[in-house]
């Protein structure tokens, strides 16, 4: 089944509103360098929490299984609880505590916990995740979930209120990674409403007023499993434009704004109160491009390595990010567990232009295509397409709108398009790159490696595995990726709290306040 692209939206961590200027509010001194957004500092109980993070408008929504845009991801992740969360790569325990596959890893149990209620007071059990189960794989759901492309969930069975067993369509070593990878949210049995009053989670705040496209006001559920939330009152803002968020943050209206544009970050905070924060360098998302590796020239490996050979990787850093990261090793997943770190791959134009030769490419006239859905991704096939005609490719840019980007038939007629992944595990990496034929490389030591990789239990066969995936991409691979960026916010120097569970542009705001 294909990935939707609400999965490969989220994966990137894409920010999908529009790639404003500098300009707005009031005097800024120039950045200084982005203070690293450390746990440890622990906010005052109790007040309030301004957040802003960019929305999809109308389209925002309070069900977990239609989220598109990041301030419903973020609000939802303190609505609806997980299964488990993702925390340094691994699968950590939420309302399951284990997942245990069976000897074939044909199956696996998943034992639930104890204590657990609902935001009406009703209590939670094994109904409730064979209901959600179900729900977010229905066939008829618009973006039905990508974890049945894993598990049979049409057949999970419920052995008793806290135990049920999931058949999967594939030997599956560590299903908690698979789980906690995807939008695998737990609602109410029954639940087909998510309306302000039927919304109903297991998270550390509960709805007290939505309204679509403008704000989501949350207080705290005091009979939450794992201890109540720091504040009273959550108040989430949707705004589509990045400068609109930023001012929010200089003006007072906000105390945090996730994931500003480089550019704005650049400009400084605006107020001695306030300071451009990072999620740190292993909470980086890696930025490139995707060949097509099923059309000439790039089904050549040898035109494949002429590519990333050709491209200037420090220079799209500086231009793009302007410095807010690091050159990229062309493979995607750092900073996650068994991520080969080999450094960036050195330009060679002399090289590229050899290899271009001996695979019949030389002048070849290619298109790229790209959407501004992450600020700078234009600009970066921009100067892509300038640095590739240095070894004589004829390259067009194709520029088109987000809606439409992720086109089956566009796509596999591209012969490369733009594209990030931020910090997943490298099975959720590599099944997502395989969600579209234009973006998957057909190479048989590599399918072969990717499934002893989903079916290891033991960590000595997980890093043989993604070990040779690693080999194979960095030798014949069709992913360049360029540059490590940072992720960045505007805070209040007094916000505290603030944690990574999978993606930094997501942050978990369950424990966070004002210190």
């Amino acid at each position: 089944m294909p990935f939707s692209r609400r999965a490969l939206l989220r994966s990137a961590g894409l920010a999908l509103g529009t790639a404003t200027l500098l300009g707005g509010c009031g005097p800024s001194a120039p950045g200084s360098a982005p203070v690293e957004n450390v746990p440890g500092r622990l906010p005052r109980k109790g007040g309030s929490l301004r957040a802003v993070f960019t929305g999809g408008g109308t389209a925002d929504t309070l069900n977990p299984f239609d989220s598109m845009s990041p301030v419903d991801f973020v609000r939802n992740d303190v609505l609806f609880d997980s299964l488990f969360s993702i925390d340094n790569g691994r699968a950590t325990p939420r309302l399951a505590l284990s997942a245990e596959p069976a000897p074939d890893r044909r199956s696996f149990v998943l034992k639930l916990r104890d204590g657990v209620v609902w935001h009406d007071g009703s209590p939670f059990t094994a109904k409730d995740v064979a209901y959600s189960f179900r729900y977010m794989s229905a066939p008829e759901r618009p973006m039905p979930s990508e974890l049945q492309s894993y598990f049979d969930l049409a057949k999970v069975q419920v052995r008793d209120d806290r135990t049920l067993v999931v058949p999967t369509l594939q030997p599956i070593g560590d299903p908690a990674l698979i789980i906690a990878a995807f939008l695998t949210k737990v609602v109410k049995d029954g639940a087909t409403s998510f309306a302000p009053a039927t919304a109903i989670g297991t998270g550390p705040y509960r709805v007290a007023a939505f309204d679509a496209g403008r704000e989501a006001r949350l207080t705290r559920f005091d009979r939450y499993w794992d201890s109540p939330g720091t504040v009273d009152e959550l108040v989430l803002l949707s705004l589509t434009d990045p400068q609109a968020k930023v001012n929010a943050v200089r003006t007072g209206q906000a105390d945090y704004a996730g994931d500003i544009p480089f550019s704005m970050a650049k400009a400084g905070s605006g107020s001695p109160d306030v300071e451009v924060r990072t999620a740190g360098r292993k909470n980086r998302v890696g930025f490139g491009f995707v060949l097509n590796a099923t059309i000439a020239p790039f089904n050549d490996p040898r035109a494949r390595r002429a590519i990333r050979l050709a491209v200037d990787r420090q220079s799209l850093v500086d231009s793009v990010l302007l410095g807010y990261g690091e050159p990229g090793n062309d493979l995607y997943g750092f900073g996650t567990e068994y991520f080969a770190d080999r450094g960036p791959v050195q330009r060679n134009v002399d090289e590229a232009r050899k290899l271009l030769r001996e695979a019949g490419a030389e002048g070849a006239s290619i298109t790229i295509r790209s959407t501004e859905y992450e600020v700078g991704y234009n600009a970066s096939t921009q100067l892509l397409a300038e640095q590739l005609r240095e070894v004589g490719l004829k390259v067009k840019p194709d520029i088109v709108g987000v809606a439409e980007f992720f086109e089956p038939k566009a796509m596999a007629a591209s012969h490369g398009v733009t594209f990030s992944i931020g910090a997943l595990p490298l099975p959720v990496t590599y099944a997502r790159l395989a969600a579209y034929p234009s973006l998957a490389l057909n190479d048989t030591q590599l399918n072969a490696a990717l499934a002893e990789g989903l079916a290891a239990v033991d960590d000595a066969a997980k890093r043989k595995a993604w070990t040779t995936v690693q080999d194979v991409m960095a030798d014949r691979g069709n992913t360049i990726v360029w540059g490590l960026a940072d992720t960045l916010s505007l805070e209040r120097k007094a916000v505290a709290g603030v944690e990574v569970r999978g993606l930094a542009k997501y942050p978990y705001l369950g424990k966070a306040g004002l210190a």
